[in-house]
């Protein structure tokens, strides 16, 4: 037999927790020091000694489990460091009915009270049926505020504004509309071509703190994953990201943020930054290389080498004898063989390669020409996939039709429902595969035409963003024997990948 929670006898003592909160809705947002003035004013009229105060600024009323402040005074009363609460009004407690109930209960179990400054403390029969009309009222506020914010987000969302306001990175407000900004438009452009061009959020991230431009409204430097946050909303694009309507029941709930290949977005009415194509380009570069690195003093050839034997990447190292290019899956395990290459050789034929392409403007044709075949033939993949998925279609669509009228069995139905989709998935894979990259395709010509003069007082960081859009992969394979000097390798460009 399971007992029920009895309640403590109510403490007599005087130490009060004072507890404020700061609403993110303009209309109702008290300061925290006003609140925290009127608690002390009540404390000292009632005689209570204020042993501590607990503060949730700029959260909303409806936010219970987020709010560390709320549960860190109800934890003090039921660790019998407080005898009671003190609030301003009831609505900063909660403006949930649920959230009310429970704080009010886990206070009562554990003895303990609330009680706010400002409105009526009376313990009596009417005294609690005061409190319980005036906690509905801050509920019924609550349900007014969220269906007007709904109002407002559903009636910037009809004008191709986001559902939210606020700044945006390359961006400034103009007449109620987003503008490309001057002063920083053209570094959020910059930001997909360094990644398109092999970099990452973290090279991306020194480049936006060394041009001295600030994080939003704070002005903090910029971290790497703020990078991402910016770039993965498309707006940039002129997209807006489609955000689903929130639960009536979980008003505050958050959707579960998804990688940006799997967002749905809706066009804006503000003026893009990059095209579609690079658009295109970058989520698909973001779904193929999540986990890519380019860390401060990267190698030369850092991500470019391949190894023929196990397929893995190369690592850089460093011995007694000197640079080695090191196969990853080697260096880790006996499984497969531990291939490698001296880092001054390799890196030596691929400085030959790269300046004979700068210097050379009849090769830089011939890439381009093959850079331009390549993209005819990704523009007729993708033509083709799409087709294949509109046939895909169609073939389901008719399909359901015939087991609707009782032509076809349920059985047969899943039968050949199953072979459509299966051919509508590869279609689709070849759609997702079937992306151009504006950066790779224009890589040849953007060489500069001296680059045989900057490339010695180059960093090899700097030396590895120059190589990663021109070269697809270096293949390295085994040494033939012990000493072996030949050249194991070969370098594959992108417009022949």
């Amino acid at each position: 037999m399971t007992g029920r929670l009895s309640r403590l006898p109510v403490r007599a003592g005087n130490r009060a927790i004072i507890y404020t909160r700061q609403s993110t809705y303009r209309e109702e947002s008290i300061s925290l020091e006003v609140q925290e003035q009127a608690a002390r004013e009540h404390c000292a009229r009632n005689g209570y000694t204020v042993v501590g105060i607990e503060s949730d600024p700029g959260v909303s009323g409806r936010s219970w489990k987020q709010r560390r402040g709320v549960q860190a005074a109800l934890g003090a009363v039921e660790a019998g460091e407080a005898d009671l609460i003190v609030v301003w009004r009831w609505s900063r407690l909660s403006r949930s009915r649920r959230d009310w109930a429970v704080a009010a209960d886990r206070a009562d179990l554990a003895g303990g009270r609330i009680e706010s400054a400002t409105e009526p403390n009376d313990q009596t029969a009417a005294g609690r049926f005061a409190r319980g009309v005036m906690t509905e009222l801050a509920a019924f506020e609550s349900e007014r505020i969220g269906e007007q914010w709904e109002e407002a987000r559903q009636h910037r969302v009809a004008r191709g504004l986001p559902s939210t306001g606020g700044t945006r990175f390359g961006y400034r407000i103009e007449e109620g509309s987003y503008r490309p900004a001057p002063e920083t438009a053209p570094l959020l452009g910059e930001m997909y071509r360094l990644y398109l061009a092999g970099a990452g959020s973290a090279q991306i991230c020194r480049m936006l703190n060394d041009s001295g431009v600030k994080r939003g409204r704070t002005g903090r430097p910029w971290h790497y994953q703020d990078v991402y946050q910016v770039m993965d909303t498309g707006f940039a694009a002129g997209l807006l990201v489609r955000t689903p309507p929130r639960p009536k029941d979980r008003p505050t709930a958050s959707a579960p943020r998804q990688p940006v290949w799997e967002r749905e977005f809706r066009p804006g009415i503000h003026e893009p930054v990059i095209d579609r194509a690079t658009w295109d380009a970058y989520v698909a570069a973001r779904q193929q290389r999540t986990t890519v690195r380019v860390r401060r003093g990267a190698p030369m050839l850092s991500g470019l080498i391949r190894c023929t034997d196990c397929g893995s990447t190369f690592t850089h190292t460093s011995w007694k004898a000197g640079r080695l290019y090191v196969c990853a899956s080697g260096s880790r395990t006996d499984v497969v063989r531990q291939v490698s290459v001296a880092a001054h050789r390799i890196e030596a034929a691929v400085t030959e390669w790269v300046l004979g392409y700068a210097a050379d403007l009849s090769r830089v044709a011939e890439a381009m020409a093959s850079t331009e075949e390549r993209a005819e033939r990704v523009d007729m993949t993708a033509r083709r996939a799409q087709q294949q998925l509109d046939r895909s279609d169609d073939r389901l669509t008719q399909l359901t039709l015939r087991l609707a009228d009782g032509t076809i069995t349920e059985a047969a139905y899943r039968l050949a429902a199953a072979a459509i989709e299966a051919e509508a998935a590869a279609a689709r894979a070849r759609l997702t595969a079937a992306t151009r990259n504006p950066v790779r395709e224009s890589a040849p010509q953007a060489l500069p035409r001296d680059l045989a003069r900057l490339w010695p007082g180059m960093t090899t960081e700097m030396q590895n963003s120059i190589l990663r859009p021109l070269i697809d992969r270096i293949e390295v394979w085994p040494a033939a024997h012990r000493g072996d000097r030949s050249e194991r390798w070969r370098i594959v460009p992108s417009w022949d990948a």
